[in-house]
């Protein structure tokens, strides 16, 4: 049985067999083309990019185009990649396997290390339909033999054939196709697509802000002509001057300005009319412009919080929050704590299952340690409001210390080890006491009803000894009389209350 170099994890045959779905069977020669996989459409808008789903191979080459020039998404694009490779991890088992391992992520892509391994993991991941992907090295071609090398494998040069035994074609840098078995791959997919003709295809996060993304970029564009000189984006009429004078004058200003060594700036050009009725004046017909009471600013804000969501994330993650209206600071922080369940706790997901499941033996486990003090404190915040309102309920009489510790458990107060601690201290402190009772020789607890106003002295019956204790023995050596009951008798005893 295949045990991945110490325990047993495999694809198991038998269970593909008897499911319904059919899974097309990889060979070499199915794979597509590069003619067909990354054909041009000469007809189609250089700045267009294809539909989802149609042309995967040539939808991604396109974000791959996109991506660099947009400004706000490279940026973050940058933060997430950048948290993501400084999340703190550890493996937890035997000591020879794990320092083997340990030694296998800080040499991982071909000995430049665990950083970038996650963070070009992490750009196709984000950028990429077709998803991220691993290459496992093992010293033969078996699941039976460890893992002795991780590397990343270009998403670009990556097929998905649908097979799960063999699920994916690389084809390296000569233009030969290596057709992968499931022990030598891994794959990676944030929001897999549910289409089951598209294998292991996904929606990645550019996918999903790519519309906001082109219309940011469209006016980052237009201000850049518009500031840069070369505006042509609108058509000038102009009277009462030709346009041959005015073109000469343009001229007369370059060679001053390139004479002068002037390059962003230029004086202003001036025209003298020969005509001084002349009736000068000029229309402009603009081609392209702003839409109505367009505000950047707003615009701007609208795309990060876009960014945020594609990305799982808080706005605070890439930028800090706007003034304005926005809401409080305890609501800021909840909205925090949130995101936090999302995109980062998804990447330590499928990073923590793809290591224990395709990489690391049985015996030998993959988790992340990432601490967050930010996390800590409001985790710590809540904790205290909770003990707070379990001291109330006990002093109130609501609750019994039992049921306060088993609350405790229940919202993870206190570890289940300490809450059995607790509890056996309780049993061992109740034995101790009924065992003083029983031979320590306490007397009887008086009741409060028994105890006489005023402070008077009552008498008090208790059960006397049977037998030849029946009677006791006066201050003066005279025998106290009996009730006469057979076996037991009754005496007195003076007690202050």
């Amino acid at each position: 049985m295949p045990d991945n170099g110490g325990g047993e994890k495999q694809v198991d045959p038998a269970a593909l067999a008897r499911s319904v779905i059919e899974t097309p069977k990889a060979a070499g020669e199915s794979i597509p083309s590069l003619d067909t996989s990354l054909l041009w459409f000469v007809a189609q808008a250089a700045s267009a990019i294809s539909q989802w789903g149609r042309n995967i191979k040539l939808r991604d080459r396109q974000l791959r185009d996109f991506y660099p020039t947009e400004n706000y998404f490279t940026a973050g694009l940058g933060t997430v990649s950048a948290r993501n490779a400084a999340f703190s991890w550890e493996l937890v088992g035997s000591g020879a396997m794990v320092r083997h391992f340990q030694d296998v992520f800080m040499n991982a892509n071909q000995g430049e290390g665990w950083h970038d391994l996650i963070v070009k993991t992490s750009i196709d991941l984000y950028t990429q339909d077709n998803g991220a992907f691993w290459e496992l090295v093992r010293p033969s071609d078996s699941p039976k033999a460890p893992v002795i090398g991780v590397n990343h494998l270009d998403s670009g040069e990556c097929w998905h054939t649908g097979d799960p035994l063999k699920p994916v074609v690389y084809r390296d840098k000569d233009g030969k196709l290596h057709l992968l078995n499931w022990w030598n791959v891994k794959t990676f997919a944030e929001m897999p697509a549910p289409i089951e003709k598209l294998h292991g295809i996904q929606l990645c996060a550019l996918t999903r802000l790519l519309r906001a993304a082109q219309i940011l970029q469209n006016v980052t564009v237009y201000e850049e002509e518009k500031t840069g000189g070369r505006f042509q984006r609108a058509i000038h009429l102009i009277k009462g001057i030709s346009t041959s004078e005015i073109n000469d004058a343009l001229k007369s200003v370059a060679t001053q300005a390139d004479n002068m060594g002037l390059v962003k700036y230029i004086q202003p050009m001036m025209v003298g009319n020969v005509d001084p009725k002349a009736d000068v004046g000029h229309d402009t017909i603009e081609l392209a412009s702003m839409p109505d009471h367009f505000s950047k600013e707003e615009a701007v804000k609208l795309y990060i919080t876009i960014i945020a969501m594609a990305f799982l994330s808080d706005y605070q993650d890439f930028a800090p929050l706007p003034g304005g209206n926005l809401g409080t600071s305890t609501q800021s922080e909840i909205l925090h704590m949130k995101s936090r369940g999302k995109g980062p706790a998804l990447f330590m997901g499928l990073i923590s299952n793809g290591v224990n499941f395709a990489v690391l033996p049985e015996g030998v486990g993959f988790k992340f340690a990432e601490q967050d003090l930010e996390a800590d404190e409001v985790q710590a915040d809540i904790r205290h409001t909770r003990a707070d309102t379990r001291k109330i309920d006990l002093e109130s009489g609501v609750l019994t210390v039992p049921a306060a510790r088993q609350q405790a458990l229940d919202k993870g107060d206190i570890s289940k080890e300490l809450f059995e601690q607790l509890a056996a201290e309780d049993e061992e402190q109740e034995a101790l006491r009924l065992e003083e009772q029983l031979h320590g020789g306490e007397k009887p607890n008086v009741n409060e009803d028994e105890t006489l106003a005023g402070g008077e002295k009552q008498e008090v019956r208790q059960p006397a000894r049977a037998g030849p204790f029946r009677g006791a023995a006066s201050s003066e050596g005279e025998e106290t009389d009996c009730c006469g009951s057979e076996g037991s008798c009754c005496y007195t005893e003076e007690r202050s209350p």
